[in-house]
């Protein structure tokens, strides 16, 4: 109770000097940890019955105080409103408005206790309770920003805010199915809300739903034309789905428009990397340093990009920011990642892992917990093809359309697809994530799933690759993950033709070990004994696929197909049925988009030098290495 007693004596202080303002605050400060304090509430009591409360609060002030955070002046804003607070603390809309000028100016002591206080004033009041529950996104407590923002939708179930605000919360942790329920109620309400038609956009996109984010976005920019933000991601889906000239100059559009806005520069040089322009994308990475030198993202995207003169002078300012006081996180897990390669490339085996190791502990620790486990996950699916769950669903559509590639992350899945794809009958969509999506309802309803329902996810599939691919006759879905669907996909499709990249666990695991993924999909891939757990389990569960249906998987061995290109890329094409094409040998001069953390690598030739790389780093390794089933592996294991 020390610092109890400390705030009650400097309350008792401020009274005793006639500030009652902030004797007020001050005795409210305590009464928020201690709501039973009788001393505090007993003095509280007395100053506003003396005029601690200034009187009422007038329709002037209250219009003054909106005015000026509507000017954008948000420091101004927060002095009058800490000035009216002391005046009116009984008025739950000037705290409201000091959490949010607070909250803007990046002052989180302040907005959080404002906010609180506001909300404490008046429980009922939906406004500050959405406002807040905004702003601990914004922070990073998604957890408590649901709840707050659940209390506001449930005593006002017809604000649009706040059902908005919520389904971002739900988006920010990845749960999408609730977030996309909230965009939908928030429009609903209020057909013409631009936020929540550019955030549903977001949710489609990112749901690879690409005729509904599209027509989101064109409905936002009906109603705020020059919003950047819409501008820029609108242009970033045409650009990734057939009409590059139209995405890139909305884009440049909303650069013009917003030139200071990292996020534009970001798409815009991610965009230009993904179509083959290096120097392009390191221009567009430049561009956006020059906006912000300590954006950490940008440091680690460009990484491989820079020219061999720029490197010292880049790895300097790297390491400059790592140890700064300002960096958060975040910046020092794309730091560190970016690091790890630089002197991995220059051959400092100790440096590189260093960096490696603490950017990998700082994600994993950073991640939220998932709605399921990868374990509880690969017990659910297996379980049910044990029980012959699905048996009722068998050859529900015979098309020949769809490739799957699969495996583990890093297992050369990128370089597989950019061969077939080089293709002229193929077409490569790269990672989607339609499978997992559609088959769903199917997991859910288990042994009640009907034929019906495996028609809808199979039509529904082949539309949207229909629409990305321009009916061409064959389509190559790269989506490593889709090894947890091997199973459904055979019912389901059992003409579609699947591939399982197969590389050494020591080199896969260690590649993945040292790459950063933008998905909180992948959490054992930070740890080196999750990491290693969970590439047992995908093992066990290809085994278990090749025993439940003989014959449905081609494996490929990755340090095959390095040393023996062509070889294994003509038995390839064969076992799809495509005729024999020289210029698959060639894949690395395609001008296809490739968006995966190997965009660069696979506009390479192969090469051989990632064979065997874990070699040098085995003494870092071992907790990794100690894990792997070596008789698991023992077909994959190459000395």
């Amino acid at each position: 109770m020390a610092g109890i007693k400390q705030v009650l004596d400097m309350a008792e202080a401020a009274a005793k000097a006639g500030d009652l303002g902030r004797a007020v605050l001050l005795y409210r400060q305590i009464l928020t940890k201690v709501p039973k304090h009788s001393k505090a509430k007993k003095a509280l009591a007395r100053l506003e019955r003396q005029g601690g409360s200034g009187g009422q609060m007038t329709q002037a002030d209250a219009q003054g105080l909106v005015q000026i955070l509507n000017s954008g002046n948000f420091s101004a804003a927060q002095d009058a409103a800490k000035q009216l607070s002391q005046r009116f603390p009984n008025e739950p809309f000037v705290f409201n408005i000091l959490g949010y000028a607070s909250g803007i100016l990046g002052d989180e002591k302040a907005a959080i206790a404002a906010y609180k206080w506001a909300i404490k004033l008046n429980p009922n009041f939906v406004e500050a309770l959405s406002n807040y529950g905004s702003y601990l996104v914004q922070i990073g407590k998604l957890d408590e920003a649901i709840a707050t923002l659940t209390k506001a939708v449930t005593k006002k179930p017809d604000y649009a805010e706040a059902h908005h605000n919520l389904g971002i919360a739900y988006f920010s942790k990845e749960e999408f199915e609730q977030a996309a329920k909230h965009y939908d109620r928030a429009i609903a309400i209020m057909p013409n809300y631009a936020n929540a038609l550019n955030s549903r956009g977001t949710l489609h996109a990112k749901m690879q739903n690409t005729s509904a984010a599209e027509a989101d976005f064109r409905a936002a920019l009906k109603l705020a034309p020059k919003d950047a933000s819409v501008l820029a991601k609108l242009g970033s889906l045409l650009e990734k789905h057939g009409k590059p000239d139209d995405g890139f100059a909305l884009m440049r559009q909303a650069i013009e428009i917003e030139p200071m806005v990292t996020d534009h520069h970001l798409r815009f040089a991610v965009a230009t990397n993904e179509a083959g322009d290096r120097a392009g994308a390191l221009a567009a990475f430049r561009a956006l340093l020059e906006v912000d030198p300590t954006y950490a993202e940008a440091y680690r995207l460009m990484a491989d990009l820079l020219p061999q003169d720029d490197v010292q002078d880049f790895t300097a300012k790297m390491e400059t920011l790592l140890n700064s006081d300002t960096a958060t996180a975040m910046d020092r897990v794309h730091l560190g990642f970016a690091l790890g390669y630089i002197y991995e490339n220059a051959g400092d085996v100790e440096k590189s892992y260093a960096h490696w190791e603490a950017a990998n502990t700082t994600y994993r620790q950073e991640m939220p917990v998932p709605p399921e486990t990868d374990s509880a996950k690969f017990k659910r699916i297996g379980k049910a093809f044990a029980e012959n769950h699905f048996d009722g669903l068998q050859g529900a559509n015979t098309s020949d359309v769809p490739i799957f590639i699969v495996g583990l992350m890093r297992s050369g899945t990128s370089l597989v697809e950019q061969i077939i794809a080089t293709h002229s009958s193929v077409f490569g969509a790269g990672e989607l994530s339609d499978i997992t999506e559609l088959s769903d309802p199917i997991y859910k309803a288990g042994r009640k799933a009907k034929m019906a329902d495996a028609h809808l996810m199979a039509q529904t599939y082949l539309d949207r690759m229909a629409r990305r691919s321009n009916g061409a006759a064959r389509s190559v879905d790269k989506m490593p993950g889709n090894f947890f669907n091997v199973g459904l996909i055979k019912t389901v499709f059992p003409n579609a033709k699947i591939i399982n990249m197969v590389r050494d666990p020591r080199d896969n695991c260690f590649s993945i070990y040292k790459n950063f993924f933008d998905t909180y999909a992948h959490q054992y891939a930070y740890d080196q004994a999750e990491l290693a757990r969970f590439a047992n389990s995908y093992k066990r569960m290809m085994n278990m696929w090749d025993e439940q249906f003989p014959d449905a998987v081609y494996h490929v061995k990755y340090e095959d197909l390095v040393t023996n290109q062509e070889t294994e890329s003509r038995k390839l094409l064969d076992h799809l049925g495509l005729p024999w094409e020289d210029q698959v040998l060639e894949f690395h001069k395609t001008k296809r988009m490739v968006r995966t953390a190997s965009v660069n690598q696979v506009r390479q030739k192969v090469y051989t030098s990632s064979v065997k790389s874990w070699q040098a780093y085995a003494p870092y390794l071992g907790t990794l290495f100690d894990g792997l089933d070596q008789d698991l592996w023992s077909d994959a294991m190459n000395g």
